[in-house]
């Protein structure tokens, strides 16, 4: 029994001297406490709020943005214009997207000129002046040795159909 109480005073008094010991790291205490402890932080200053003038809306005296007239294209714009045939039998070329269609050459035979165009799926196609290609109904209007100048006809924001410009260059 004397054997197990001196054990128990000797564990007792390690364990006291153990919390009588420091770690060493005294000196990072006081630096990370006294530091920046004479700096204060840097607040930048709210924003000025704008005031907003207001507007009390009156429709009496503005048009109806909503109104069948604003939204349809108006009248006879419309129909005058260029449009596509939709009873034209469609043309190989047409399809192919214009950006995928590669003009590789040109033949040429007294004054008539036809463009060698390859297609995305390898097949080669002659097409010649007034022929059309691409998905946008693109007429063929002139062909040199570099490049195939089309119209083509695209539909507008107010559902007017347009003419726009368009050429595909020869592949080297």
């Amino acid at each position: 029994m004397n054997y197990v109480l001196s054990l128990l005073v000797t564990v007792f008094l390690c364990v006291a001297l153990s919390g009588c010991s420091s770690d060493g790291l005294e000196d990072l205490r006081d630096f990370v406490k006294n530091a920046y402890a004479d700096r204060k932080p840097k607040v930048e200053p709210m924003p000025e709020i704008k005031m907003q003038e207001t507007f009390i809306y009156n429709s009496v005296n503005l048009s109806d943005p909503f109104a069948s007239l604003n939204l349809k294209p108006q009248g006879s714009k419309s129909a005058s214009g260029p449009r596509p045939d939709p009873n034209r039998r469609k043309e190989p070329l047409e399809e192919y997207p214009l950006d995928s269609l590669k003009m590789v050459g040109t033949l040429m035979r007294g004054k008539q000129v036809w463009a060698v165009i390859q297609a995305p799926d390898g097949t080669v196609h002659r097409a010649q002046v007034g022929d059309h290609m691409g998905q946008n109904s693109g007429m063929i209007n002139k062909i040199i040795e570099e490049k195939i100048d089309l119209i083509e006809l695209i539909q507008g924001s107010m559902g007017d159909w347009v003419e726009r410009e368009a050429s595909v260059a020869l592949v080297e």
